[in-house]
Protein backbone atom coordinates (compact mmCIF):
# COMPACT_ATOMS: atom_id res chain seq x y z
CA UNK A 1 0.00 0.00 0.00
CA UNK A 2 1.08 3.61 -0.51
CA UNK A 3 2.19 5.24 2.76
CA UNK A 4 3.15 8.88 3.44
CA UNK A 5 6.49 9.44 5.22
CA UNK A 6 8.47 12.54 6.22
CA UNK A 7 11.85 13.27 4.65
CA UNK A 8 14.32 14.41 7.36
CA UNK A 9 15.77 17.84 6.88
CA UNK A 10 13.10 18.95 4.43
CA UNK A 11 14.07 20.97 1.39
CA UNK A 12 16.70 23.02 3.24
CA UNK A 13 18.63 19.88 4.24
CA UNK A 14 19.33 21.18 7.79
CA UNK A 15 19.36 18.59 10.58
CA UNK A 16 19.95 18.80 14.33
CA UNK A 17 21.61 15.47 14.98
CA UNK A 18 22.25 13.94 18.38
CA UNK A 19 23.55 10.48 19.13
CA UNK A 20 20.23 9.08 20.28
CA UNK A 21 17.96 11.22 18.12
CA UNK A 22 14.30 12.13 18.60
CA UNK A 23 11.72 9.43 19.35
CA UNK A 24 10.67 7.45 16.28
CA UNK A 25 7.02 7.71 17.39
CA UNK A 26 7.20 11.49 16.90
CA UNK A 27 7.76 11.78 13.14
CA UNK A 28 7.87 15.58 13.06
CA UNK A 29 10.61 15.76 15.70
CA UNK A 30 12.43 12.72 14.30
CA UNK A 31 12.54 14.32 10.86
CA UNK A 32 14.66 17.11 12.37
CA UNK A 33 16.81 14.81 14.52
CA UNK A 34 16.93 11.23 13.22
CA UNK A 35 19.95 10.31 15.31
CA UNK A 36 23.45 9.17 14.42
CA UNK A 37 22.48 5.49 14.10
CA UNK A 38 20.00 6.09 11.30
CA UNK A 39 22.33 8.51 9.52
CA UNK A 40 25.03 5.84 9.61
CA UNK A 41 22.62 3.28 8.13
CA UNK A 42 21.66 5.83 5.49
CA UNK A 43 25.28 6.46 4.48
CA UNK A 44 25.93 2.72 4.03
CA UNK A 45 22.80 2.15 1.95
CA UNK A 46 23.27 2.04 -1.83
CA UNK A 47 20.56 2.40 -4.47
CA UNK A 48 20.70 0.36 -7.67
CA UNK A 49 21.68 2.16 -10.90
CA UNK A 50 18.96 4.08 -12.68
CA UNK A 51 16.66 1.78 -14.61
CA UNK A 52 17.37 -1.29 -12.48
CA UNK A 53 14.87 -2.67 -10.00
CA UNK A 54 15.75 -2.35 -6.34
CA UNK A 55 15.88 -5.33 -4.04
CA UNK A 56 12.63 -5.95 -2.12
CA UNK A 57 12.35 -3.80 1.00
CA UNK A 58 10.13 -4.53 3.98
CA UNK A 59 8.19 -1.35 4.71
CA UNK A 60 7.08 -1.43 8.34
CA UNK A 61 4.71 1.46 8.94
CA UNK A 62 5.86 2.03 12.55
CA UNK A 63 9.59 2.21 11.73
CA UNK A 64 11.80 4.61 9.70
CA UNK A 65 12.67 3.53 6.18
CA UNK A 66 15.54 3.95 3.75
CA UNK A 67 14.26 3.72 0.19
CA UNK A 68 15.03 4.81 -3.37
CA UNK A 69 13.06 6.40 -6.16
CA UNK A 70 13.13 5.57 -9.87
CA UNK A 71 15.99 7.98 -10.44
CA UNK A 72 18.27 6.10 -8.02
CA UNK A 73 18.03 8.76 -5.30
CA UNK A 74 18.05 7.36 -1.78
CA UNK A 75 15.90 8.94 0.94
CA UNK A 76 15.79 8.57 4.70
CA UNK A 77 12.13 8.53 5.78
CA UNK A 78 10.29 8.73 9.08
CA UNK A 79 7.67 6.22 10.17
CA UNK A 80 4.48 6.38 8.14
CA UNK A 81 2.12 9.17 9.09
CA UNK A 82 -0.76 8.07 6.89
CA UNK A 83 -1.19 4.58 5.46
CA UNK A 84 -2.56 3.83 2.03
CA UNK A 85 -5.84 2.54 3.43
CA UNK A 86 -6.62 6.11 4.52
CA UNK A 87 -6.63 7.32 0.92
CA UNK A 88 -10.18 7.81 -0.37
CA UNK A 89 -9.50 8.56 -4.04
CA UNK A 90 -6.76 9.51 -6.48
CA UNK A 91 -7.11 11.04 -9.94
CA UNK A 92 -5.21 13.18 -12.39
CA UNK A 93 -6.07 16.16 -14.54
CA UNK A 94 -5.24 19.72 -15.42
CA UNK A 95 -5.17 22.12 -12.44
CA UNK A 96 -7.90 24.71 -12.29
CA UNK A 97 -6.69 27.99 -13.79
CA UNK A 98 -3.37 26.29 -14.54
CA UNK A 99 -1.45 24.35 -17.15
CA UNK A 100 0.24 20.98 -17.17
CA UNK A 101 -0.90 17.98 -15.21
CA UNK A 102 -1.53 17.34 -11.52
CA UNK A 103 -2.52 14.43 -9.28
CA UNK A 104 -5.51 14.99 -6.96
CA UNK A 105 -5.78 13.17 -3.63
CA UNK A 106 -8.67 12.90 -1.19
CA UNK A 107 -8.19 11.39 2.26
CA UNK A 108 -10.76 9.75 4.48
CA UNK A 109 -12.11 11.71 7.44
CA UNK A 110 -10.00 9.63 9.86
CA UNK A 111 -6.78 10.94 8.26
CA UNK A 112 -7.74 14.59 7.68
CA UNK A 113 -6.59 15.91 11.05
CA UNK A 114 -3.25 14.08 10.85
CA UNK A 115 -2.69 15.36 7.33
CA UNK A 116 -3.70 18.90 8.35
CA UNK A 117 -1.30 18.94 11.31
CA UNK A 118 1.51 17.45 9.23
CA UNK A 119 1.15 19.82 6.29
CA UNK A 120 0.94 22.79 8.67
CA UNK A 121 4.23 21.77 10.32
CA UNK A 122 5.92 21.01 7.01
CA UNK A 123 4.86 24.35 5.57
CA UNK A 124 6.42 26.15 8.54
CA UNK A 125 9.82 24.41 8.28
CA UNK A 126 9.94 23.76 4.53
CA UNK A 127 9.59 20.05 5.17
CA UNK A 128 9.02 17.34 2.59
CA UNK A 129 6.91 14.20 2.61
CA UNK A 130 7.30 11.11 0.47
CA UNK A 131 4.82 8.53 -0.82
CA UNK A 132 6.11 4.96 -0.67
CA UNK A 133 4.62 1.96 -2.48
CA UNK A 134 6.04 -1.51 -1.78
CA UNK A 135 9.28 -0.05 -0.43
CA UNK A 136 9.87 2.31 -3.38
CA UNK A 137 9.47 6.09 -3.33
CA UNK A 138 7.00 6.93 -6.09
CA UNK A 139 6.72 10.65 -5.25
CA UNK A 140 8.12 13.21 -2.82
CA UNK A 141 7.20 16.87 -2.60
CA UNK A 142 7.11 19.93 -0.41
CA UNK A 143 4.07 21.70 1.03
CA UNK A 144 3.09 25.11 -0.34
CA UNK A 145 0.33 25.69 2.21
CA UNK A 146 -1.44 23.83 5.02
CA UNK A 147 -4.11 21.43 3.72
CA UNK A 148 -6.97 21.30 6.19
CA UNK A 149 -9.83 19.67 4.25
CA UNK A 150 -8.12 16.40 3.29
CA UNK A 151 -7.97 17.27 -0.43
CA UNK A 152 -4.43 17.60 -1.73
CA UNK A 153 -2.93 18.21 -5.14
CA UNK A 154 0.53 17.13 -6.29
CA UNK A 155 1.86 19.44 -8.97
CA UNK A 156 5.12 19.54 -10.85
CA UNK A 157 6.57 19.10 -14.28
CA UNK A 158 4.32 16.09 -15.00
CA UNK A 159 3.63 14.62 -18.39
CA UNK A 160 0.17 13.17 -18.82
CA UNK A 161 1.51 9.61 -18.71
CA UNK A 162 3.46 10.34 -15.52
CA UNK A 163 0.44 11.89 -13.79
CA UNK A 164 -1.76 8.98 -14.85
CA UNK A 165 0.81 6.43 -13.65
CA UNK A 166 1.17 8.11 -10.26
CA UNK A 167 -2.61 8.39 -9.80
CA UNK A 168 -3.09 4.72 -10.68
CA UNK A 169 -0.30 3.67 -8.31
CA UNK A 170 -1.90 5.60 -5.48
CA UNK A 171 -5.43 4.45 -6.27
CA UNK A 172 -4.79 0.75 -6.73
CA UNK A 173 -1.93 0.55 -4.29
CA UNK A 174 -4.35 1.67 -1.57
CA UNK A 175 -6.71 -1.25 -2.11
CA UNK A 176 -6.78 -3.61 0.86
CA UNK A 177 -5.86 -7.07 -0.41
CA UNK A 178 -6.22 -10.28 1.55
CA UNK A 179 -5.08 -13.71 0.50
CA UNK A 180 -7.15 -16.65 1.59
CA UNK A 181 -5.66 -20.07 2.07
CA UNK A 182 -6.80 -22.30 -0.81
CA UNK A 183 -8.96 -25.27 0.01
CA UNK A 184 -7.76 -28.57 -1.38
CA UNK A 185 -9.92 -31.66 -1.34
CA UNK A 186 -8.24 -35.02 -1.86
CA UNK A 187 -10.29 -37.77 -3.44
CA UNK A 188 -9.11 -41.32 -2.92
CA UNK A 189 -8.75 -43.78 -5.78
CA UNK A 190 -11.74 -45.85 -4.63
CA UNK A 191 -14.08 -42.83 -4.62
CA UNK A 192 -12.79 -41.64 -8.01
CA UNK A 193 -13.24 -45.14 -9.40
CA UNK A 194 -16.79 -45.29 -8.07
CA UNK A 195 -17.61 -41.95 -9.69
CA UNK A 196 -16.17 -43.11 -13.00
CA UNK A 197 -18.15 -46.35 -12.84
CA UNK A 198 -21.32 -44.42 -12.02
CA UNK A 199 -20.72 -42.22 -15.05
CA UNK A 200 -20.31 -45.26 -17.31
CA UNK A 201 -23.48 -46.84 -15.92
CA UNK A 202 -25.36 -43.57 -16.44
CA UNK A 203 -24.24 -43.53 -20.08
CA UNK A 204 -25.36 -47.14 -20.62
CA UNK A 205 -28.76 -46.50 -19.01
CA UNK A 206 -29.23 -43.37 -21.14
CA UNK A 207 -28.35 -45.35 -24.27
CA UNK A 208 -30.86 -48.09 -23.40
CA UNK A 209 -33.60 -45.53 -22.71
CA UNK A 210 -33.01 -43.89 -26.10
CA UNK A 211 -33.16 -47.31 -27.80
CA UNK A 212 -36.37 -48.26 -25.98
CA UNK A 213 -38.04 -44.97 -26.86
CA UNK A 214 -37.15 -45.34 -30.55
CA UNK A 215 -38.47 -48.92 -30.60
CA UNK A 216 -41.77 -47.82 -29.06
CA UNK A 217 -42.19 -44.76 -31.26
CA UNK A 218 -40.75 -45.96 -34.58
CA UNK A 219 -41.44 -49.69 -34.11
CA UNK A 220 -39.67 -51.54 -36.95
CA UNK A 221 -37.63 -48.48 -37.89
CA UNK A 222 -36.41 -48.40 -34.31
CA UNK A 223 -34.29 -51.45 -35.14
CA UNK A 224 -32.21 -49.23 -37.40
CA UNK A 225 -31.70 -46.82 -34.49
CA UNK A 226 -30.67 -49.64 -32.17
CA UNK A 227 -28.25 -51.09 -34.72
CA UNK A 228 -26.78 -47.67 -35.50
CA UNK A 229 -26.27 -46.84 -31.82
CA UNK A 230 -24.66 -50.21 -31.22
CA UNK A 231 -22.28 -49.62 -34.13
CA UNK A 232 -21.50 -46.11 -32.86
CA UNK A 233 -20.92 -47.47 -29.36
CA UNK A 234 -18.54 -50.16 -30.61
CA UNK A 235 -16.63 -47.62 -32.71
CA UNK A 236 -16.39 -45.22 -29.76
CA UNK A 237 -15.20 -47.95 -27.41
CA UNK A 238 -12.61 -49.13 -29.90
CA UNK A 239 -11.37 -45.60 -30.50
CA UNK A 240 -11.06 -44.95 -26.75
CA UNK A 241 -9.00 -48.14 -26.36
CA UNK A 242 -6.83 -47.17 -29.34
CA UNK A 243 -6.19 -43.66 -28.02
CA UNK A 244 -5.50 -44.97 -24.52
CA UNK A 245 -2.94 -47.40 -25.88
CA UNK A 246 -1.09 -45.13 -28.29
CA UNK A 247 -1.86 -41.53 -27.24
CA UNK A 248 -2.21 -41.79 -23.45
CA UNK A 249 -5.88 -40.80 -23.53
CA UNK A 250 -7.67 -41.21 -20.17
CA UNK A 251 -11.44 -41.38 -19.91
CA UNK A 252 -12.62 -38.95 -17.22
CA UNK A 253 -16.03 -37.93 -15.91
CA UNK A 254 -16.21 -34.89 -18.25
CA UNK A 255 -15.21 -37.20 -21.11
CA UNK A 256 -18.06 -39.56 -20.25
CA UNK A 257 -20.40 -36.56 -20.17
CA UNK A 258 -19.26 -35.65 -23.68
CA UNK A 259 -20.01 -39.19 -24.89
CA UNK A 260 -23.47 -39.12 -23.29
CA UNK A 261 -24.29 -35.78 -24.90
CA UNK A 262 -23.24 -37.24 -28.26
CA UNK A 263 -25.85 -40.01 -27.88
CA UNK A 264 -28.55 -37.35 -28.08
CA UNK A 265 -26.91 -35.77 -31.12
CA UNK A 266 -26.83 -39.16 -32.86
CA UNK A 267 -30.48 -39.84 -32.03
CA UNK A 268 -31.41 -36.42 -33.43
CA UNK A 269 -29.95 -37.42 -36.80
CA UNK A 270 -32.16 -40.52 -36.96
CA UNK A 271 -35.26 -38.59 -35.97
CA UNK A 272 -34.70 -35.93 -38.65
CA UNK A 273 -34.18 -38.61 -41.33
CA UNK A 274 -37.14 -40.80 -40.31
CA UNK A 275 -39.51 -37.85 -40.12
CA UNK A 276 -38.45 -36.76 -43.61
CA UNK A 277 -39.20 -40.26 -44.91
CA UNK A 278 -42.61 -40.27 -43.27
CA UNK A 279 -43.41 -36.82 -44.67
CA UNK A 280 -42.59 -38.04 -48.17
CA UNK A 281 -44.79 -41.10 -47.74
CA UNK A 282 -47.65 -38.95 -46.49
CA UNK A 283 -47.41 -37.10 -49.80
CA UNK A 284 -48.08 -40.39 -51.60
CA UNK A 285 -44.57 -41.52 -52.47
CA UNK A 286 -43.44 -45.11 -52.09
CA UNK A 287 -40.93 -46.04 -49.43
CA UNK A 288 -38.12 -46.51 -51.97
CA UNK A 289 -38.63 -43.00 -53.33
CA UNK A 290 -39.20 -41.54 -49.84
CA UNK A 291 -35.91 -42.99 -48.56
CA UNK A 292 -33.95 -41.22 -51.31
CA UNK A 293 -35.79 -37.88 -51.35
CA UNK A 294 -35.94 -37.80 -47.54
CA UNK A 295 -32.18 -38.42 -47.41
CA UNK A 296 -31.48 -35.49 -49.73
CA UNK A 297 -33.41 -33.18 -47.41
CA UNK A 298 -32.33 -34.60 -44.06
CA UNK A 299 -28.66 -34.84 -44.96
CA UNK A 300 -28.03 -31.08 -45.04
CA UNK A 301 -29.93 -30.54 -41.78
CA UNK A 302 -27.91 -33.21 -39.97
CA UNK A 303 -24.66 -31.91 -41.42
CA UNK A 304 -25.44 -28.40 -40.15
CA UNK A 305 -26.32 -29.67 -36.66
CA UNK A 306 -23.19 -31.82 -36.41
CA UNK A 307 -21.05 -28.96 -37.72
CA UNK A 308 -22.28 -26.73 -34.89
CA UNK A 309 -21.51 -29.43 -32.31
CA UNK A 310 -18.08 -30.02 -33.82
CA UNK A 311 -17.31 -26.29 -33.87
CA UNK A 312 -18.33 -25.98 -30.22
CA UNK A 313 -16.08 -28.92 -29.33
CA UNK A 314 -13.10 -27.39 -31.19
CA UNK A 315 -13.55 -23.96 -29.58
CA UNK A 316 -13.88 -25.51 -26.12
CA UNK A 317 -10.79 -27.64 -26.65
CA UNK A 318 -8.69 -24.67 -27.79
CA UNK A 319 -9.74 -22.13 -25.16
CA UNK A 320 -10.67 -24.30 -22.18
CA UNK A 321 -8.28 -25.80 -19.66
CA UNK A 322 -8.19 -28.86 -17.48
CA UNK A 323 -10.97 -31.43 -17.51
CA UNK A 324 -13.19 -29.28 -19.76
CA UNK A 325 -10.86 -30.17 -22.63
CA UNK A 326 -11.66 -33.84 -21.98
CA UNK A 327 -15.36 -33.09 -22.42
CA UNK A 328 -14.68 -31.18 -25.66
CA UNK A 329 -12.45 -33.93 -27.03
CA UNK A 330 -15.01 -36.68 -26.33
CA UNK A 331 -17.81 -34.57 -27.82
CA UNK A 332 -15.82 -33.90 -30.99
CA UNK A 333 -14.83 -37.55 -31.47
CA UNK A 334 -18.40 -38.73 -30.88
CA UNK A 335 -19.75 -36.18 -33.38
CA UNK A 336 -17.38 -37.43 -36.06
CA UNK A 337 -18.42 -41.01 -35.33
CA UNK A 338 -22.08 -39.95 -35.61
CA UNK A 339 -21.43 -38.57 -39.08
CA UNK A 340 -19.65 -41.75 -40.16
CA UNK A 341 -22.42 -44.03 -38.85
CA UNK A 342 -25.17 -41.85 -40.29
CA UNK A 343 -23.67 -41.76 -43.81
CA UNK A 344 -22.21 -45.25 -44.07
CA UNK A 345 -24.54 -47.36 -41.95
CA UNK A 346 -27.92 -45.74 -41.32
CA UNK A 347 -28.54 -44.62 -44.91
CA UNK A 348 -27.49 -47.95 -46.52
CA UNK A 349 -29.63 -49.78 -43.94
CA UNK A 350 -32.70 -47.76 -44.88
CA UNK A 351 -32.04 -48.37 -48.59
CA UNK A 352 -31.90 -52.09 -47.88
CA UNK A 353 -35.08 -52.10 -45.77
CA UNK A 354 -36.95 -50.26 -48.54
CA UNK A 355 -36.68 -53.45 -50.61
CA UNK A 356 -38.34 -55.57 -47.93
CA UNK A 357 -42.10 -56.10 -48.18
CA UNK A 358 -42.52 -55.80 -44.41
CA UNK A 359 -41.54 -52.12 -44.65
CA UNK A 360 -42.45 -51.00 -48.19
CA UNK A 361 -45.99 -52.38 -47.90
CA UNK A 362 -46.59 -50.58 -44.62
CA UNK A 363 -47.16 -53.51 -42.29
CA UNK A 364 -48.63 -52.76 -38.88
CA UNK A 365 -45.40 -52.86 -36.84
CA UNK A 366 -43.10 -51.49 -39.51
CA UNK A 367 -43.49 -47.93 -38.29
CA UNK A 368 -44.66 -46.92 -41.76
CA UNK A 369 -48.24 -48.14 -41.71
CA UNK A 370 -50.98 -45.76 -42.77
CA UNK A 371 -52.24 -45.57 -39.20
CA UNK A 372 -48.79 -44.64 -37.96
CA UNK A 373 -48.35 -42.07 -40.70
CA UNK A 374 -51.79 -40.59 -40.00
CA UNK A 375 -53.21 -41.45 -43.41
CA UNK A 376 -56.92 -42.23 -43.40
CA UNK A 377 -58.00 -45.47 -45.05
CA UNK A 378 -60.36 -44.90 -48.00
CA UNK A 379 -63.91 -45.76 -47.07
CA UNK A 380 -65.32 -48.76 -48.90
CA UNK A 381 -68.89 -48.55 -50.22
CA UNK A 382 -71.39 -50.83 -48.48
CA UNK A 383 -72.22 -53.92 -50.55
CA UNK A 384 -75.93 -54.78 -50.78
CA UNK A 385 -77.49 -57.96 -52.05
CA UNK A 386 -79.96 -57.53 -54.88
CA UNK A 387 -83.12 -59.43 -54.24
CA UNK A 388 -85.27 -60.52 -57.08
CA UNK A 389 -89.03 -60.25 -56.92
CA UNK A 390 -91.20 -63.28 -57.40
Amino acid sequence: MGDAHLVPGGRNGMLQVTQQGAPVNNPLAWSQNPGAEWLQKFSKFTCPPKGQAAAPIVDKADEPLIACNDEGLKLLLSKALIEGTELKSASYGTPQNGVGWAVNLAFKSSARKVFADTTTALNQNNGTFAIVLDGNVISYAGVNEPILDGNAQITGDFKESEARSLANSLKYGALPIKFAKPTVETIGPSLAGNQLSAGVYAGIVGLLVVMLYCLVYYRGLGLVVVASLVVAGVMTYGLVLLLSEHAGFTLTLPGIAGLIVAVGITADSFIVYFERIRDEMRDGRSMRVAVETGWARARNTCLAADAVSLLAAVVLYIFAIGVVRGFAFALGISTLIDLAVFFWFTKPSMTLLATRPFFNTGRRFSGLSKATLGIDEPRRPNARLARGSA
